[in-house]
């Protein structure tokens, strides 16, 4: 198994997939409704063909991030 096939497909990746942002595959993956339907197709195809999944250890540093930065002085 090579390298590259043993990497999880990121947001990026699905971006260039799709021919969008990673704004807007995030946007997709968010639910957000603004966002183009057909965009919003191309991006799922995406998805779907390169087997994204969320990486729920991203996605809680994220979340500690923006928690940890609220109400602070600094």
């Amino acid at each position: 198994m090579s390298h590259e096939t043993a990497r999880r497909a990121t947001i990026r990746d699905v971006a260039a997939a799709a021919g969008v942002s990673a704004q807007t595959v995030s946007r997709v993956i968010n639910g957000s409704t603004h966002v183009n339907p057909g965009t919003r197709a191309q991006v799922t195809r995406s998805i779907a063909e390169l087997g994204y999944t969320p990486d729920v250890a991203a996605q809680n540093l994220a979340r500690l991030k923006r928690s940890s930065s609220l109400g602070s002085t600094s």
